[in-house]
């Protein structure tokens, strides 16, 4: 006799033994019992969840009848897929618009023995444009005798004029937990005992699908074992050693880098492929941190209790910006690893990476200014400084110049004198001094000659630009910025410099107005006119010179 998986052995077959759908069993039943039932249903969701079943089964409802004679052998066949009345169609092997027609010329021939004639087509999105639009009309007007059940994983691929004919119901994943206590009934029946971080693991891995579940199962139990614990699991999967991944983590937590490396050594040795350990690296992380955040029970661990534990003790020793940070790179590096990167060298340095990851941030906390430990140290240090100097007040003096004191001598006695040190010794500089380093520094040699300091303070030296500079006032001015910064540099102290351009800008106005004289003059005109020129300047000519 053949041996008949699991995912067909124990398929459901009523809308209670449907697995995580329980909000569409319920409707499909309610619309049976009042006798609103559409003439089209369109079921979408990931494989593995439950589309075909839900079908299968609505079917078999819509057509149980207490005047048939044979009402339990029909709904059997129904679920099997071989009744007459309940044609199975497969999208992908008839997508062509000749196949639709056929469906159609069919669809009028009335149901042979149940009350309607069921077309249930799976993966309806493969068939081909012109075969939507033959379905069309038959599906907006169906015989009364006939119904459509279309099944897709991939709904967005279905015309929007087929999906607006149909009612959709939208088949979620199935929850770990619920896939999980599934597989143990499962395991009870046949007779087979399995750790729970087993069946927790093989529920996980399903990601979503009771049928991808249960065909893992189906693995485990091919080896014959009537007991399947951990180890035994990750050999006949080739999974990584939980183990070594556990050591991994731990390593990784306490900065030991040495203990990291050899852990993902074993998982490489083992058969693992890199981009593979970075994932379950990812994943153990990922777990630590959903531990720290919302706790060890929270429903998003969808782990066996030893491995909860495990997490919460990763999630213990890192803080969420640290474990957020191995996460994503791992996951950078993993996509490198990927598209052919420098593999193991890659690899090992993303572990000592992740083992530096608390130096590295302590490191930038330190350059940024922002180390708790020092702060609170160096506050510590204030304090005790303080408390001494109350203690043995000790007078010092500036080097600057005498502080004087503001309160009065009754406050002053009760406040101990601090040293003012300057960080910089400043410099009183000579108008020599500031010509010579104007004169020294390149852009501005040219004009150090066409200025005259009028006014020189501590903090502020006043400039006027002389005669010879009056051409160039504009490019003087321009350099104001660049002579303080020179000035300053020499005095060891912020100077201001401001130019004064008076004389200049007389002289200019005193040329524009003689400009505008000038341009008017006839000659002038005819000598632009001749030479097609432009007037910059006018001198004064002295004519006792002339």
């Amino acid at each position: 006799m053949s041996y008949t998986v699991l995912a067909r052995r124990y398929r459901s077959t009523t809308f209670e033994n449907i697995v995580g759908q329980e909000p569409i069993s319920k409707t499909l039943r309610n619309a049976i019992d009042s006798e609103r039932t559409a003439h089209a249903y369109l079921f979408s969701g990931t494989r593995g969840v439950g589309k075909t079943s839900m079908a299968r089964i609505f079917a078999r409802e819509l057509n149980r009848s207490d005047s048939l004679t044979e009402e339990e052998a029909i709904g059997n066949a129904i679920l099997r897929g071989e009744d007459l009345d309940v044609i199975e169609i497969d999208g992908a092997s008839n997508r062509g618009v000749q196949e639709a027609r056929d469906l159609i010329a069919s669809a009028g021939l009335a149901p042979s023995r149940c009350t309607y004639r069921i077309y249930i087509i799976d993966e309806v999105h493969m068939l081909t444009t012109p075969a939507f639009n033959a379905l069309l009309k038959t599906m907006e007007e169906p015989p009364s005798h006939v119904k459509f059940i279309l099944c897709t994983t991939e709904p967005h691929k279905v015309p929007a004029t087929i999906q607006s004919r149909c009612q959709r119901f939208d088949f979620r994943a199935i929850p770990s937990a619920k896939i999980a206590e599934h597989l143990s009934f499962v395991l009870k029946e046949e007779g087979v005992k399995a750790d729970n971080s087993v069946i927790a693991e093989v529920a996980r891995l399903g990601n979503g699908s009771m049928r991808d579940s249960l065909s893992i199962l189906d693995r485990l139990l091919a080896g014959g074992s009537k007991t399947i614990n951990a180890d035994e699991m990750e050999e006949l999967l080739g999974l990584p050693s939980q183990t070594a991944v556990s050591s991994l983590c731990s390593a990784i937590a306490t900065n030991d880098m040495q203990k990291a490396f050899e852990a993902s050594d074993c998982l490489i040795a083992s058969g693992v492929a890199l981009d593979r350990c970075l994932e379950v690296l990812s994943s153990s992380l990922r777990h630590g941190l959903i531990a720290r955040v919302c706790g060890e029970h929270s429903p998003l661990l969808e782990l066996s209790d030893e491995s909860r534990k495990e997490a919460t003790v990763l999630g213990n020793q890192l803080d969420e910006a640290t474990i957020t940070h191995m996460i994503a790179l791992c996951d950078a590096t993993g996509r490198e690893v990927r598209r052919g990167g420098s593999g193991r060298a890659l690899f090992d340095a993303t572990i000592a990476r992740l083992c530096m990851t608390g130096q590295l941030a302590e490191a930038g906390a330190v350059l940024s200014g922002n180390n708790l430990a020092t702060t609170t140290s160096t506050k510590k240090k204030r304090i005790n400084t303080l408390s001494t100097s109350q203690e043995a007040p000790k007078k010092q003096t500036a080097t600057i110049e005498a502080i004087k004191p503001v309160a009065s001598e009754k406050v002053t006695n009760s406040i101990p004198e601090v040293q003012v040190t300057p960080s910089i010794t400043t410099t009183k500089i000579t108008v020599e001094q500031a010509l010579k380093a104007i004169a020294e520094t390149p852009g501005l040699k040219r004009i150090a000659k066409y200025l005259q300091i009028v006014q020189l303070e501590i903090n502020t030296i006043s400039f006027a630009i002389n005669n010879e500079g009056r051409e160039s006032t504009n490019y003087i001015l321009a350099q104001e910025q660049k002579i303080a910064e020179v000035l300053s540099t020499l005095a060891n102290r912020k100077v201001t410099v401001s130019i004064s351009a008076s004389k200049a800008e007389q002289h200019a106005s005193r040329s524009a107005v003689s400009l505008e004289v000038v341009e008017d003059n006839e000659l002038v005109k005819v000598a632009r006119g001749l030479f097609d020129g432009t007037v910059v300047q006018v001198t004064n000519v002295n004519k006792g010179n002339s």
